[in-house]
């Protein structure tokens, strides 16, 4: 708007400067004199007297405009030196103006780096908390692995002892069962040895009544002396005899025939009538050496 302002101040008074210089131009130049008829007698006098009139006339017009061409001039400088120092002004104002603007645009980069660098800040603090929360996290979920395999550790070294002592209970059990069994097959060893003990007199004893009742059931009349056989027996519980057969013959047909005969005769035969007692005897079925006494 200033800058306008001074363009057409400075084209006024380039106007008015061209009018001045027309004027002066036109009061230079020749003129055609305008008489008006004077009385004849005072032609030469008042012809003399009116162009130094007019000489004069025109020397002040001449000074007139130089005097107001020099104060235009003067006046057309001072505008000048105005214009020179609005345009100094202007150009002082537009060099604070872009100094201003170029402030303002360095604090708006100033304040949109240290935004752009508040912002870098809030998400590199938004990361590290983010980082920070998921290394708690992941901490969090370390120690309860952790405690979970402490727990499960605990439970199985709890489960192994428990374990073991089941183990050691077991192996003393077995311990005391195999002692136990050991003390009982001694016992039964020990009653075996003193049941075959006894067995083997109680058989020893049957087998002597049994030769004496078949010995007294023998007719040896006429047989030679001597003469021996084994008789394969057949009982049952009771001492019922179910049959008689010849193992060991004597080689005397007749002592074995009558051996025979001899033990059917005898039959009960004196044997257990406890069936335990008869079947551990093996009495069911046994040899028997007859051979009779002179």
């Amino acid at each position: 708007m200033g800058f306008l302002t001074l363009r057409s101040l400075l084209y006024s008074l380039a106007l008015h400067a061209v009018v001045i210089t027309a004027l002066v131009v036109n009061f230079d130049a020749p003129r055609t004199p305008v008489f008006k008829p004077k009385p004849a007698e005072n032609i030469v006098e008042a012809v003399t007297v009116d162009d130094q009139a007019v000489e004069q006339e025109l020397q002040r017009l001449r000074e007139l405009e130089q005097e107001k061409q020099r104060a235009m001039e003067k006046k057309l400088k001072d505008l000048e030196e105005q214009a020179s120092a609005v345009e100094k002004r202007r150009k002082e104002e537009e060099r604070k103006k872009q100094a201003a603007e170029r402030k303002r645009k360095e604090e708006e980069k100033r304040k949109s780096e240290a935004e752009k660098k508040r912002k870098e800040e809030e998400r590199r603090i938004a990361a590290e908390r983010d980082r920070i929360k998921q290394e708690k996290l992941q901490a969090e979920a370390e120690l309860k692995r952790i405690e979970d395999e402490n727990r499960k550790a605990e439970a199985e070294q709890k489960r192994l002892e428990d374990e073991k002592r089941k183990a050691q209970a077991e192996r003393q059990r077995i311990a005391e069962e195999k002692k136990k069994e050991e003390e009982e097959a001694a016992r039964r060893k020990q009653l075996a040895q003193e049941q075959q003990a006894q067995d083997k007199i109680t058989l020893q004893n049957i087998v002597a009544e049994i030769y004496r009742v078949v010995a007294g059931n023998f007719n040896k009349t006429g047989l030679p002396k001597g003469l021996e056989c084994v008789l394969s027996v057949q009982t049952v519980p009771g001492g019922e005899v179910i049959s008689v057969t010849i193992n060991k013959p004597s080689g005397n047909e007749v002592f074995d025939r009558r051996a025979v005969t001899a033990v059917e005769k005898a039959s009960p035969l004196p044997l257990p009538s406890d069936a335990a007692v008869f079947e551990r005897l093996r009495l069911r079925k046994f040899n028997f050496i007859f051979k009779p006494e002179d």
